[in-house]
């Protein structure tokens, strides 16, 4: 199957399973020689199928909206823990691939902040910065772990920015691009994926998100094969799973607050399938303590994520087929779902290629 789901967030006291993929941080796990042994042990321990290395951009946005300075000078160190700057470059990037070798790895980015309307100004300041590191980590990469791929965050919020984004990149050598999804629409993420097929762009990698309308895109290109891969990651099984006590739905993947103080029907079954809700009730999830209640609901989430994920694909033949799946499935107030089935409806006509 050419549609993988990462999980981000893993570490040694948190994890689903062994042999999941897995999507690492330059600054949590590789900015310290601390963090670069521990996840050496978390590798070894679960032994993921394949592993991405983040570069951080998460990072820099939290510093940036808390106020830091953000520096960029690679004979420092990263600053991980001080309140007031960030530091990091290329350069600790590369050292974090170098020492941590996951299968592929993201360039360094300065996110655009989540905004509503345009902010073209934002975009303008922020643009050379991405091209230059872009370029750096690529130039770097090639000298030092030519053998690791190459994801290239694009951080735009319309077409037109994007369009621009892409034209900076001409002549780089990369293997994919990666779609941060914080400022992005069902509608947007499609014009952004007709266009990177257009560009004979082999590999997309949506970061940040796996809820379901986005599942059902990324399902729907990756079924009709116009990427070699596609690929998703999130946190939401271990945000849900240890800080909401939520469970995810096997149907699609919306969360239900489960602890002592929820009411919950004799009549409500759980229906689930995974290998952790045998023989489970809602009744014992919520009653037991909370310590093993989180890592039930964690170990759920990240299964039924990828579940999820494999049935979108599976029913993923026609554009017919996956809209009447996800129509089905999704929970009565999720609008997503139908605006993403609209925009592929629309993409259909409007590109004039065949679509299932």
């Amino acid at each position: 199957m050419s549609f993988e789901i990462f999980h981000a967030a893993v570490s040694q006291r948190n994890y689903p399973e062994k042999n999941i993929n897995i999507l690492l941080n330059a600054v949590e796990n590789g900015a310290t020689d601390s963090g670069v042994s521990a996840t050496r042990n978390l590798l070894q321990m679960i032994k993921p199928r394949s592993t991405i290395l983040d570069s951080g951009g998460s990072t820099i946005h939290a510093a940036e909206k808390a106020g830091k300075v953000i520096l960029s000078d690679p004979d420092l160190s990263v600053y991980k823990s001080d309140e007031t700057k960030l530091n990091l470059t290329p350069e600790h990037v590369i050292r974090a691939a170098v020492a941590l070798k996951p299968t592929a790895m993201v360039s360094l980015d300065w996110p655009l902040q989540k905004r509503n309307g345009e902010r073209d100004d934002e975009f303008r300041k922020k643009l050379p910065v991405n091209l230059d590191w872009a370029k750096e980590t690529a130039r770097l990469r090639q000298k030092y772990v030519p053998e690791i791929r190459l994801l290239i965050p694009v951080q735009a919020r319309d077409l037109d920015q994007f369009e621009e984004f892409m034209e900076g990149l001409s002549g780089l050598a990369f293997t994919g691009v990666s779609l941060p999804h914080r400022n992005l629409t069902p509608e947007l993420l499609i014009q952004y994926l007709v266009r990177l097929w257009q560009l004979r762009v082999p590999w997309v990698h949506i970061l940040g998100t796996t809820c379901f309308a986005y599942l059902g895109i990324a399902a729907y290109f990756a079924r009709q094969e116009f990427f070699k891969m596609v690929t998703m990651d999130s946190t939401t099984w271990f945000v849900n799973g240890n800080r909401a006590s939520s469970f995810m739905s096997p149907h699609n993947l919306l969360r239900c607050n489960i602890n002592e103080d929820t009411w919950i029907p004799e009549s409500l079954r759980n229906d689930c399938s995974c290998p952790f809700c045998r023989n489970v009730s809602f009744q014992d999830m919520a009653f037991a303590r909370y310590s093993s209640r989180s890592v039930f609901l964690c170990c759920h989430n990240a299964w039924v994520t990828e579940m999820v994920a494999r049935q979108l694909y599976k029913n993923a033949k026609t554009l017919e087929q996956l809209t009447t799946y996800m129509m089905n499935k999704k929970a009565m107030n999720d609008m997503k779902v139908r605006k993403a089935m609209d925009a592929l409806f629309v993409a259909q006509r409007q590109y004039g290629f065949e679509m299932g």
